[in-house]
């Protein structure tokens, strides 16, 4: 690698600014919820009842982290945690019916600040960026992540 900046530092700097145009957005827009928050609502849409352990061990945050979290977004009545039918210590997330109209809401404006962000971006330019995103994620190791882990 020929850079003067290492791959660590040019990616989380990039995720940085991403985020701050998300959370802009958003607040531009009347809502009180962070990029990280979209993120756990993304993720619990997207998974099948996952417990905040699972959160935890996913986003590599403090359970303590992830409760607080949780707490707010079921104070927003996004998501609501109900008891596991085969494990009664465990509770499982959901979103509620104002989490996926809130979810997709979110989704939109993401959209938005993607295409905004992309806006000089060419097709082939996009492809390769993908296509050494992907290798980057091959080389971690942990191929079993790549499809969200």
């Amino acid at each position: 690698m020929n850079s003067q900046k290492t791959l660590t530092y040019l990616l989380g700097q990039t995720m940085k600014l991403v985020k701050f145009r998300l959370g802009e957005k958003f607040k531009e827009k009347k809502i009180e919820l962070n990029a990280e928050q979209y993120i756990v609502l993304h993720y619990i849409n997207e998974n099948n009842s996952p417990t905040q352990q699972d959160l935890a061990n996913h986003f590599m945050r403090d359970k303590s982290i992830i409760l607080r979290q949780m707490n707010t977004l079921i104070d927003l009545d996004y998501v609501e945690r109900t008891q596991d039918e085969n494990d009664k210590r465990k509770k499982n997330l959901h979103l509620t019916a104002k989490g996926k109209e809130f979810l997709e809401l979110t989704r939109e404006l993401s959209a938005e600040i993607s295409e905004e962000l992309l806006k000089d971006v060419s097709a082939k330019e996009l492809a390769n960026f993908e296509n050494v995103l992907f290798k980057i994620q091959q080389n971690t190791g942990f191929k079993d992540c790549l499809s969200g882990c």
